[in-house]
């Protein structure tokens, strides 16, 4: 089966042509990690990007782990295909090693056939439960009326690792849920005291020509992606974060000129969203999907494409960051997917390495791969509190679980 993004053939190519060389891999990597928007810079980006979420890593092994990026990527989509078998993978970094979990004998052989055939090292694992299996069940809770769902109050995730749905409850409700409130396959865990904010606010000056992820929008947060209605081709939908609502009808901008009103908005569970119908004639007219990038010509690059399901998304990717930082010529800083369900923070994504700051909501996350493709996967939502602080790290909504009626727009 092929890969969602590039045929095998590609992906065995790109890599070839990004081992580092003895020199290259003792040279030094940045100490940010930044989306420079050019193809020579990308695998030194997600080589940072390694090092900087783990900095026990040496420079060596982060360039490995950046060139041999491609080959991890296809053997998730192979594997990732079939979901009646597919139970989740994630890449551990400082060991080299991709983790796969499937239900199946015949789906592990696959597995580790193919590490074999493409140089990479694949530990497998038998669950009991696909990861559409653990979708649902999270889903389920999230939704409920139980006990349970109303101690969760939303934050519900997915552990791959132990194949279980993790509720995050606050640690005085463990002791009241009875054992019978808590159904096979669900682990209770107490929810962490970091201090975690949204990351709003209404200042940063930007570019109006063209919409594209990471301007800033008013009145307020960060413009995210654009998408166009799969039914009616003629509407065009920009996304933010759902918590930036100053209510449906109101109209938003950026830099001075209209885009349209504000149709709905959503906060709740994984769901940080909100849909901005675009009006302004010369906006409508435009199809191309764009990421801010200021040191990039004409200032940004193009959306190469997007998941169609959260599953495709990998713990151990790196993804980076357009939204409304503090300065207005800021980077596209980059970090490493942490888990793809937190259930600390409401089922969201969890990305480590990089702590956003006010103004960044609504912002576009996205993959960055070392052959230099730049992938949709979510609206940023909220992050360590405070502005560049520690522990870096930071939540937003993936674009599969919103996306069910639009198209997003690629360059």
């Amino acid at each position: 089966m092929r890969s969602k993004w590039v045929s095998a053939g590609v992906a065995v190519v790109a890599v070839a042509m990004l081992v580092a060389t003895p020199a290259q891999a003792s040279a030094p990597l940045p100490v940010r990690a930044i989306d420079p928007g050019t193809a020579s810079g990308a695998a030194e980006a997600v080589a940072g990007a390694y090092r900087a979420a783990y900095p026990a890593m040496s420079i060596a092994d982060a360039r490995t782990a950046a060139a041999q990026q491609a080959q991890r990527r296809l053997l998730h989509d192979t594997v990732e295909g079939d979901q009646k078998t597919f139970g989740g993978s994630w890449y551990d970094a400082p060991s080299g090693v991709l983790h796969v979990a499937v239900t199946t004998a015949a789906a592990e052989a696959t597995a580790a056939t193919l590490g074999r055939e493409l140089g990479i090292r694949v530990q497998t694992h038998r669950v009991a439960r696909t990861f559409a299996d653990l979708e649902r069940q999270a889903a389920a809770i999230r939704g409920g009326t139980g006990a349970l769902s109303a101690a969760a109050a939303g934050n519900v995730g997915l552990d791959l690792v132990d194949n279980q749905v993790v509720v995050a409850v606050p640690a005085l409700r463990m002791a009241s849920l009875a054992a019978d409130a808590v159904p096979a396959g669900v682990r209770v865990a107490a929810r962490k005291a970091t201090p975690v904010e949204p990351d709003a606010c209404t200042a940063r000056t930007d570019c109006a020509d063209s919409l594209r992820a990471g301007l800033k929008l008013s009145p307020q947060c960060s413009l995210g992606f654009t998408f166009r209605d799969k039914f009616t081709p003629n509407t065009r939908w920009v996304m933010t974060a759902g918590h930036c609502s100053t209510g449906v009808g109101v109209t938003w901008s950026t830099g001075g000129t209209t885009i349209g009103t504000l149709t709905g908005a959503t906060d709740r569970d994984s769901l940080d969203i909100a849909s901005i119908s675009t009006t302004n004639a010369t906006y409508l007219a435009d199809t191309v999907g764009r990421i801010y990038m200021h040191g990039a010509t004409n200032r940004f690059v193009p959306v190469n494409g997007a998941p169609t399901r959260t599953s495709s998304m990998m713990a151990g990717e790196v993804v980076c960051l357009s939204a409304n930082v503090t300065t207005p010529t800021g980077a596209n800083n980059c970090a490493v997917i942490e888990l793809v369900s937190d259930p600390q923070v409401r089922g969201m994504v969890k990305a480590t390495g990089y702590d956003a700051c006010g103004g960044d909501s609504g912002g576009g996350w996205y993959q960055l791969t070392s052959d230099n493709r730049r992938n949709a996967y979510g609206i940023h939502s909220r992050s360590t509190a405070g502005c560049n602080a520690t522990p870096a790290e930071s939540w937003f909504t993936p674009v599969p679980g919103f996306t069910g009626g639009m198209t997003i727009e690629t360059g």
